[in-house]
């Protein structure tokens, strides 16, 4: 499908597979109100089809430079003018945790404050091998949101975590994936394509099975006694599935199996 020009997100989608492309180069893929809207709109329609993976990039340039300054409410708003805006930022990000299908991002360039957010709460992450990512918001005087100073802390530890949400320090692609933000660093110019071969790679594969476990995972770091219960429920669902019984068909007939 062709975008009308001023669509700010290009979307394809086949066969259980969607790619989302941000598309605001003159802010530089800035996130602003409509934008959202239709990320939320377009992450929702794919899990209503029952996608099995969707691509979220910003292009081959750069991924996102973050919130819309421009667009953002100032105190003129009220307390909660700001509030209001960044409810919309969190639907996005927890339709990407919560949801069935496997979000792949794709980050070329850089991927800076509430982008960054975006891109912590996707399921795998590839990036460019000169990106970075950034969480610039003390220079701003403002305060960390979209997540970060949610996932940080969890998977840097507090102290590296101050370093980017106090400091406003960058993370080079390769430092992400050292740090397990990153599932796979690439040449530039080639993170989309790379994403998009691993998002095809999953929508071949059994997507119910893989979207217990995208479940599973998300309550890692319930106490073990609660994951363990959510595990046997998981185990049992798949077990009962079709995915499992093309496995266990396929194991028999010594071939690969063909998922659908």
């Amino acid at each position: 499908m062709t975008p009308a020009p001023e669509d700010p997100l290009v979307v394809d989608g086949s066969a259980g597979l969607t790619t989302l492309r941000l598309q605001r180069p003159h802010r530089r893929n800035a996130l602003d109100h409509t934008l959202l809207e239709r990320l939320l709109s377009e992450l929702r329609a794919a899990a209503r089809r029952g996608d099995a993976a969707l691509v979220l990039t910003g292009g081959d340039s750069y991924f996102s430079s973050g919130g819309d300054v421009a667009s953002m409410p100032s105190a003129a708003d009220g307390l909660f003018g700001p509030a209001s805006r960044l409810a919309l930022v969190h639907e996005v990000v927890e339709t990407i945790a919560r949801t069935d299908v496997v979000v792949v991002a794709a980050v070329e360039g850089y991927a800076v404050g509430a982008a960054w957010g975006l891109v912590l709460a996707c399921d795998l992450v590839v990036a460019a091998e000169d990106a970075f990512f950034a969480a610039p918001f003390a220079a701003r005087g403002l305060t960390a949101d979209a997540g970060t100073a949610y996932h940080l802390p969890r998977r840097l530890g507090p102290q590296r975590a101050a370093r980017h949400l106090l400091l406003g320090e960058r993370l080079s692609a390769p430092a992400a994936a050292d740090a397990g933000l990153v599932s796979e660093v690439v040449p530039a110019g080639t993170a989309t394509a790379r994403a998009t071969e691993i998002a095809a790679r999953l929508a071949a594969g059994p997507r119910g099975s893989n979207a217990l476990t995208k479940r599973l995972a998300a309550r890692a770091h319930a106490g073990l006694a609660d994951f363990l219960a959510s595990e046997r429920v998981a185990v049992s669902l798949a077990g009962q599935g079709p995915d499992a019984a093309e496995g266990r068909a396929a194991f028999t007939e010594r071939r690969e199996p063909r998922f659908t």
